[in-house]
């Protein structure tokens, strides 16, 4: 077999399933608080940034200001910004959508809005939408959260050009690929930040599998496998 140079991630493993209601529950605890501190480093890092900006505006702002107008205008920008920052962060944390119009729904909607940036080539392709949507509604979440996670990597370190999003299903599971042609890492001395911990977690609570496969200058490329329904723990 001809080798591609890719490594397979020391990474790559079948999780653990959680062996007690407890172990479950530490999980969703942990999953829940890293959500908390992400959003909470979005407000601080982002949103706070941008409120505090507009408010050295303000505090600049004279009525006999030769640049009056200019620096209306400019605080007003920066506050619609910060606007949009919020609805955004406020739209991260609703699914209802997702009950509504379906996860390769929900998913062809974030693609279309990072498209429209012109940043990525990005695609996504998938599955019958009726086979995707067997899943029931919080294993659609976790992959929802995922593929916002794993963008959420690529766009802040992998410093690539194009993005694919695939999402396939089988007769007792369903597959979800996010691959970029980024500078990619060496997963050996790479630790699992925030963002693949986070991916690592909800798999877990599915019983289901995270495979990276990545290497310096090869770009990166997010596995997982998700069981329609999960296996009983003993």
């Amino acid at each position: 077999m001809k080798n591609t140079g890719i490594q397979i991630s020391p990474w790559a493993e079948t999780l653990p399933r959680c062996n007690s209601v407890k172990g479950m529950a530490e999980t969703i605890v942990r999953a829940q608080e890293h959500e908390r501190a992400r959003i909470g480093h979005e407000l601080h890092d982002n949103v706070n940034q941008i409120l505090t900006c507009a408010h050295l505006y303000l505090s600049v702002l004279k009525r006999d200001c030769l640049e009056f107008d200019v620096l209306i205008d400019k605080t007003m920008d920066i506050l619609q910004l910060g606007i949009e920052e919020i609805r955004k962060l406020s739209r991260d944390m609703v699914t209802d959508n997702l009950r509504d119009e379906g996860l390769v729904e929900g998913t062809r909607n974030l693609i279309s809005e990072l498209r429209g940036a012109g940043v990525f080539d990005i695609h996504f392709v998938h599955s019958e939408p009726a086979c995707v949507e067997r899943l029931d509604h919080c294993r659609k979440i976790t992959l929802y959260r995922i593929i916002q996670e794993q963008i959420k990597n690529i766009i802040k370190y992998s410093r690539a050009k194009s993005i694919e999003v695939s999402l396939f299903c089988g007769d007792d599971q369903v597959r979800l690929e996010i691959k970029d042609d980024g500078v990619g890492f060496d997963p050996a001395k790479t630790e699992k930040g925030l963002g693949l911990s986070n991916i690592y977690e909800r798999m877990a609570l599915y019983s289901g599998t995270v495979r990276i496969d990545t290497a310096p200058g090869k770009g990166c490329s997010v596995i997982v496998n998700m069981p329609f329904s999960s296996v009983s723990p003993h």
